[in-house]
């Protein structure tokens, strides 16, 4: 069994467990049923004695214990999370003045799963325990211990019941007589410390960035909850109608969960950013001093550092899934090359992500404006695909993309791909002033390269470098099919609570300056047979690369994969 620290949270194998609690005094046992918001859908979410039964939760006392039965599956689906609350039946005791209650949650074999400890209460008469809440497809648990000095009258209330007369609600919601006292708990098993750092095969890096995020942005909703429970009691200490103090003690107590939650997802990341593989670490990481090619799709590539003002020493990253489902699209900078430095740095990590051979890049200027033309001039055997394509050439390359994408969707033969002279079976495209193209006269061409090719192994980046997306029908609607990315700091908001976080991108030192061929040396040559082309703080004068990156550095032959298609593509929104 694990024992959980107040933040901490842990996976829930089984969808049916049952929630328990072991206290010197007697106490109650209730759920309520919440949305993101951590609030009730409708005063019927509150399941207690008086109304044992809610979807997917079940109240039940046996023999003087009383329990609450989650069934997962059946707690409806905008419900995100229940809420395992403990509240002392009698009016004369604090939790401060008895031993700290113990929630537990149970397989249905009576298997212990999770145990949490709510130690360091004072005169509060009513606590969260536990919170039970969706992770994708999955549950997981968290330990919450935000207590609260009225009761549970002033929980649920906190949590969108609606309470008339708290007097008279607490008394209602007091668990009928006789009830015979729950015993003392037992002896606190030895348990082992939590886990270090997760085996290697328990969650891969991309998976576990994504759950940081989701546990920082729930926490952060539970602290804003908190603190506006916090200020609501704080206008009635000024009005008379409460003594003064809680207010400190409630916002010092949030406080004080929410650097508990940070510290727990800063040590989470900590244990296994210093194995994560170059696509998906800083362009700094010592990772990309010992790149190699790759013989196998990465899990995903690097986007930035998400952060937010409330948790300062927390950074977590924002890996997106390769391959890509949808299209991304860069939205301008503050300053003017700042689009085109962050296209190109996910440029190069994208060609880091796979395997030689198995990608071209193709990039559509159609004012030739870019500067990326030398990129013509590279052998095709270091970078296959089409190269630049501007003025008229760029109308006939999306056209013949167009071509590609309507064969494979129909699953039209396209030759051996392992043959010699075969075209790579990924083609990454590049679409420089974006805003002028989704305006153009290919503007229709686009948006179904946009909408149909991520799915047959044509990924789209678009870049908005110099005219900014316009407001029309057919602009939205690209933009609505694209992942959307700031090029400099900017705003991006989580799928859970609908939080904005700060993004800031991760882009290459010499990015910004990618619109002029490496300079010819041996230097550089010595540099383009090594491992890496790219190094933080190389010696010497180092090259400058509109896409530099290890897919630049060798021949590119290479194994012959499956791009996967729109049945292995895992979703993933920004």
């Amino acid at each position: 069994m694990l024992e959980l620290s107040p933040g901490a949270n842990t996976a829930l194998p089984a969808r049916r467990v049952t929630a328990t609690v072991s206290c010197a005094v007697p106490v109650d046992l209730s759920a309520l049923l919440v949305g993101p918001d951590l609030r009730v859908r409708s005063d019927a979410d509150l399941v207690f004695f008086n109304a044992p039964e809610a979807p997917g939760v079940r109240w039940t006392d046996g023999g003087g214990r009383q329990r609450v039965d989650l069934d997962l599956d059946a707690v409806p689906a905008d419900a995100q999370a229940v809420l395992i609350a403990v509240s002392l039946s009698g009016s004369g005791v604090s939790f401060g003045a008895v031993p700290p209650p113990q929630v537990q949650l149970t397989a249905p074999g009576g298997g212990p799963m999770a145990l949490f400890t709510a130690a360091g209460l004072g005169p509060e008469k009513a606590i969260i325990g536990l919170e039970v809440y969706r992770r994708a497809d999955r549950w997981k648990v968290r330990a919450v211990g935000q207590g609260y000095a009225g009761g549970l009258a002033e929980l649920v209330e906190a949590h969108g019941v609606e309470v008339d007369d708290p007097g008279e609600a607490e008394a209602g919601m007091a668990a009928p007589p006789p009830a015979p006292a729950v015993g003392a708990p037992p002896p606190r098993p030895a348990v082992p410390p939590a886990p270090q750092a997760p085996p290697s095969g328990e969650v891969g890096y991309l998976e576990r960035c994504w759950l940081v995020w989701e546990d920082a942005s729930r926490s952060i909703a539970a602290f804003r909850a908190s603190t506006e429970h916090a200020l609501n009691l704080r206008n009635d200490e000024i009005a008379g109608r409460a003594p003064r103090g809680r207010f400190e003690q409630l916002m010092a107590a949030a406080d004080q969960r929410l650097r508990a939650d940070a510290a727990q997802l800063r040590d989470e990341l900590a244990r296994v950013e210093p194995h994560v593989t170059a696509e998906a670490a800083p362009f700094d990481a010592p990772s990309w001093l010992t790149w190699r090619p790759r013989a196998d799709l990465a899990e995903g590539v690097l986007l930035g550092r998400l952060s937010t003002p409330e948790l300062p020493d927390l950074r977590v990253p924002l890996v997106l899934r390769v391959p890509w489902r949808r299209a991304v699209w860069i939205s301008r900078g503050t300053m003017p090359g700042d689009a085109a430095a962050y296209a190109w740095s996910l440029v190069t990590r994208f060609l880091a992500a796979v395997p030689p051979g198995l990608v071209g890049l193709e990039v559509i200027d159609a004012t030739g404006l870019s500067g990326a033309g030398w990129l013509n001039t590279l052998a095709a055997a270091r970078l296959p695909g089409g190269g630049v394509a501007t003025g008229p050439a760029a109308a006939e390359r999306l056209r013949r993309l167009l071509d590609l994408v309507d064969l494979r969707r129909i699953g039209g033969p396209e030759g051996d791909p392992a043959g010699p002279g075969a075209e790579p079976q990924v083609r990454l495209v590049v679409i420089m002033d974006a805003g002028a193209a989704v305006e153009g006269e290919q503007a229709h061409q686009l948006l179904r390269l946009v909408e149909d090719g991520p799915l047959v192994g044509v990924p789209v980046l678009l870049v908005e470098t110099d005219t900014p997306a316009p407001d029309s029908v057919r602009a939205v609607r690209i933009l609505q099919s694209c992942n959307t990315l700031p090029s400099s700091q900017g705003t991006v908001g989580d799928s859970w609570v609908g939080m904005d976080w700060t993004l800031t991108p991760d882009v290459l030192p010499d990015a910004a300056n990618a619109t002029r061929a490496p300079p010819s040396s041996p230097t550089s040559s010595r540099r383009r047979s090594s491992p890496l082309t790219l190094s933080p703080a190389p010696p010497g004068p180092a090259p400058v690369l509109p896409c530099p990156g290890p897919a630049l550095a060798r021949p590119c032959p290479g194994p012959v994969l499956p791009w996967p298609g729109p049945a292995r593509v895992a979703s993933v929104s920004v």
